[in-house]
């Protein structure tokens, strides 16, 4: 075999065709996963079934989730299509629109491969796409909610209008924090009110006008979108200790931030101590946070203003939020992936370096996610234990392998195995 022959393969294994291929088949094998249960999914599911039912959820359990995603839910089990492959292509649908809708906005200065393969390689991104949450879906509506934005200001076309409406009305009615793109819009709108020509200025009036309307009956209806209550339990955690609010929130969210640019959970590195790990991860997040801002300095002019007031503003409220967890990013993971595009290529040599590790580490990472998440699908037994650090243990092996039921945990595990006997594919 001769050397242009070996060249001629090599290159086609490294081509972007190859890359989007292995991962097009990659993630035609997870469509495969069991039902993958978790908190907020029985949570969603319950939803699900009491609006089935004709009943109110709210009163029956105090939950604060939106319903959006549990009518989605709803709307599957009606087409009779509710189970763990049909919600999983559902999530690529939305996931591969997402991918376009954020590539259209920043289509003239980064590479939609790498854009596509960045995304399909986040761990986050990985197992969100596989589990029956709300993330994706959000993911979806939030995206297309600022593609429409940036279309109407390019254009002032009436669809794309009503496409922002639309898009903008259903990522809050599936993630309260929706509420984010309407502030983003109208800041947007009243910073370029004041350097826009006079010929604009009556398009940017116009929907000004729209978007501030729309905040107040977001306000009004405040109780419906679940504002009130998250608002009230962010303050329940600040007043029973002000101080180590803020400071455990800012631990917890520079480390699951950099999990997000690591591309691994700290919880799955067991080799390094625990102290030490955290220091770690807080670093890499402090890093990932200044450099990411870097970026939205220096390349501001290929961002579109509406974009940087949306993540400033997200990134503020995550760091507000009582909760470890890696997961509350991945509405953000696309679009922090096309900020990081917009590296410079010209850096010296160190950065330049650096930022090539930061890539083969963060691909290798994901692939080894990728194949990991493929092997428990075709081991059960193993899926049984590994899965959510094993908490559901005992029902998947009652599922799986037909062992005896262990009655010995909570009430609520009759409950569970009913969700796996409906809704695993």
């Amino acid at each position: 075999m001769t050397n242009n022959t070996l060249c001629g393969r090599f290159n086609f294994l490294t081509s972007p065709v190859f890359i989007l291929l292995a991962l097009s088949i990659a993630y035609m094998i997870l469509s495969f996963t069991p039902f993958r249960l978790g908190n907020d999914v029985l949570r969603y599911i319950q939803i699900k079934e009491w609006l089935e039912a004709g009943k109110h959820p709210v009163s029956e359990m105090g939950n604060r989730l939106p319903y959006g995603y549990p009518v989605l839910l709803l709307l599957l089990s009606k087409l009779g299509l509710c189970s763990s492959f049909y919600i999983v292509l559902v999530n690529y649908l939305y996931l591969g629109g997402s991918l376009y809708f954020v590539n259209s906005i920043f289509r003239s200065s980064i590479k939609a491969w790498q854009l596509i393969v960045l995304t399909l390689l986040n761990w986050t991104i990985v197992k969100s796409t596989i589990t029956p949450l709300s993330d994706i879906q959000y993911l979806f509506f939030s995206t297309g909610a600022l593609f429409f934005y940036t279309a109407y200001m390019d254009n002032k076309k009436t669809g794309n209008l009503a496409g922002l409406l639309i898009f903008t009305f259903l990522a809050i009615i599936t993630r309260t924090i929706g509420v984010l793109l309407v502030f983003s819009m109208v800041l947007t709108l009243i910073l370029q009110k004041k350097n826009t020509s006079r010929r604009k200025a009556q398009t940017l009036r116009i929907l000004l006008f729209t978007t501030i309307l729309f905040l107040i009956i977001i306000v009004v209806f405040s109780t419906f979108f679940r504002i009130n209550d998250y608002i009230n339990l962010m303050l329940s955690f600040f007043e029973a200790d002000p101080a180590g609010f803020w400071i455990t929130n800012l631990r917890w969210h520079l480390a699951d931030l950099a999990e997000v640019f690591i591309n691994t959970s700290q919880f799955k590195i067991n080799f390094i101590g625990v102290g030490i790990k955290e220091i770690f991860f807080i670093a890499t997040g402090v890093f990932s946070l200044i450099y990411f801002f870097f970026l939205l300095i220096k390349k501001k002019k290929d961002i579109p203003m509406v974009i940087i007031i949306y993540l400033l503003g997200y990134i503020i409220i995550v760091f507000n939020w009582p909760t470890y967890d890696a997961r509350f990013w991945v509405p953000l993971v696309p679009l922090l992936i096309a900020v990081v595009l917009h590296t410079p290529v010209h850096m010296k040599p160190y950065l330049r370096y650096g930022f090539l590790s930061w890539k083969f580490v963060y691909v290798f990472l994901g692939t080894f996610v990728i194949g990991y998440y493929s092997y428990l699908i075709f081991n059960r037994s193993e899926f049984a234990k590994k899965h959510d650090a094993g908490i559901w243990k005992n029902e998947y092996e009652t599922y799986f392998l037909e062992k005896p039921f262990d009655n010995r945990n909570t009430k609520t595990r009759p409950y569970i195995l009913h969700v796996l006997y409906t809704y695993d594919r």
